[in-house]
């Protein structure tokens, strides 16, 4: 009866993906879909069971398939996607409790969900199965496609003649083609493909059960030692400890003196600030990976419960600290950067990025304070990664860097180029007249030492030409745009541009 159910549901839902998308773009549409689509998940999987996860991967694609109408940015949509793949996994195996796992577990559904042809309870038989129906396909089918397709090519680059008496062949292909609306057939494959997905349920690859019996906090083993002689491990591991630790607070503060007079009080030449951030925020990144890395060594098993570790964990708290005082430089650094050249997707990005950072050296501080395992790590910084994510996709960055740009042209470097590669929502705040753009120009060379000139400059009647160009484009795309493809971003433009 389940079977029948869910290929009901799965025709049901192919036709759905098939009517709202085909020859359409992405719009309203996106919405409609995932509103039908999860009721329709939790209804072929029932009973469900919602823990905290499940219930942030449900809000986060509702709020996410909601903003891509609002604001519809290709960032805003490839997150909903990817929380859409989350919230299925989550479904279908409930009870995950950390987002990295799920996450992995998602991706590998993106593939093994589709050779799922039999039933779960039948394991070793139907493994056997598939193992056979996929060979098949691999040697009868897949090897010699690829070495036919790879020969027909080279034969027909090297020889015209070949390619004068094999083209009628061709033609009856594509007629053929034509003729069967290859189009449509490809958004009904999609379909069935994305049915399967959010649908069928597959062996997992291990990664449910490693999340299930993973515990949060430590638990101390004892060892036996059955040797005459034995040496103290954990006095060795604590001893090593102190002198890494202690080195490397070393070299970290004099790092940190010198970001002091280096960042703190940063006096701008008129130079490019671009390696200025790049090398601060490498180093950064390769120090928390550092920090993380020998957190893990020495604080995963019984030197936690090591009744003399008071030393060692004083010095792991001193480094945490110093590599936050590191986030701060590096703040700093992107600070000065958006002050002289402006907001831009990366610098964005960046923040975003300390964000997360500071929220893992909390959490590798925790770790230590209350004996906390691997796994808490894990769950937390993904977790935090999901919340970050759908922050991220809830704002039209293309307005805001559009809008904070032309507003702060008098301190910093207007870059024409990359505001006309702004997303079309952007243009009533990224389209100028010629005398504002003359404007700019007399107000930029009196603040801006370099030479804007240089041939990757775009000037500005180059801009505007190119503006008036995408403007042009966007109002007739608009215009043939029908009921499924509409959404509130290209509606205001839209209406901005007439005003």
């Amino acid at each position: 009866m389940k079977n029948h159910l869910n290929l009901y549901l799965s025709v049901l839902l192919i036709i759905a993906f098939t009517s709202l998308f085909y020859l359409n773009k992405i719009g309203i549409n996106l919405f409609l879909f995932e509103i039908l689509i999860i009721p329709m998940m939790v209804y072929a999987n029932r009973p469900v069971y919602f823990n905290n996860l499940s219930v942030t991967l449900l809000i986060g694609t509702v709020l996410t398939a909601f903003m891509s109408i609002i604001i519809h940015t290709p960032w805003t949509i490839a997150v909903n996607l990817l929380l859409l793949i989350g919230l299925s996994t989550s479904i279908i195996y409930s009870g995950y409790r950390s987002f990295a796992h799920l996450f992995v577990e998602s991706i590998i559904r993106l593939f093994t969900s589709h050779f799922s042809f039999f039933k779960v309870r039948n394991r070793k038989k139907s493994f056997s199965t598939y193992q056979t129906i996929w060979k098949k396909l691999f040697y009868y089918v897949c090897i010699p496609l690829v070495f036919l397709s790879v020969f027909f090519i080279l034969y027909i680059s090297a020889s015209s003649t070949f390619e004068k008496q094999i083209q009628p062949f061709i033609n009856l292909i594509s007629n053929g083609l034509e003729l069967l609306n290859a189009q449509l057939l490809c958004y009904i494959l999609a379909g069935f493909l994305i049915a399967n997905i959010v649908l069928k349920k597959t062996y997992p690859a291990g990664l449910y059960q490693l999340d299930f019996f993973s515990n949060n906090t430590l638990v101390r083993k004892r060892k036996k030692y059955y040797s005459r002689f034995k040496f103290n491990t954990l006095k060795i591991q604590y001893r090593s400890a102190v002198i890494l630790f202690s080195i490397l607070n070393l070299w970290i503060f004099y790092f940190n003196v010198v970001d002091i007079s280096y960042v703190w009080f940063f006096q701008w030449d008129g130079g490019f600030l671009k390696e200025f951030v790049h090398e601060g925020t490498w180093l950064l990144v390769f120090s928390i990976l550092l920090s993380v890395a020998l957190v893990l060594y020495y604080f995963r098993g019984n030197l936690n419960f090591y009744t003399h570790n008071k030393w060692i964990k004083r010095l792991a708290y001193v480094w945490i600290a110093q590599n936050i005082f590191m986030v701060c430089s590096v703040i700093i650094r992107n600070y000065w950067y958006i002050h002289y050249f402006g907001l831009a997707y990366k610098r964005i990005a960046v923040l975003f990025f300390l964000l997360l950072t500071l929220i893992g050296l909390m959490s590798v501080f925790v770790k230590i304070m209350y004996r906390k395992s691997s796994y808490f790590l894990w769950r937390v910084n993904s977790f935090s990664l999901l919340i970050v994510l759908s922050m991220t996709a809830s704002v039209n960055w293309n307005t805001c860097i559009a809008r904070y740009n032309f507003a702060h042209y008098n301190q910093s470097f207007i870059e024409y180029r990359f505001l006309s590669t702004l997303h079309d929502s952007a243009l009533p705040f990224t389209l100028k007249t010629h005398d504002e753009l003359k404007h700019i120009d007399a107000v930029q060379e009196n603040i801006i030492s370099f030479d804007r000139n240089a041939e990757y400059f775009w000037t500005s009647e180059h801009y505007q030409y190119v503006m008036e160009k995408k403007r042009n484009e966007f109002m007739k795309r608009y215009q043939s745009q029908n009921f499924l493809e509409w959404n509130l971003a290209d509606y205001i433009t839209f209406k901005r541009l007439n005003e």
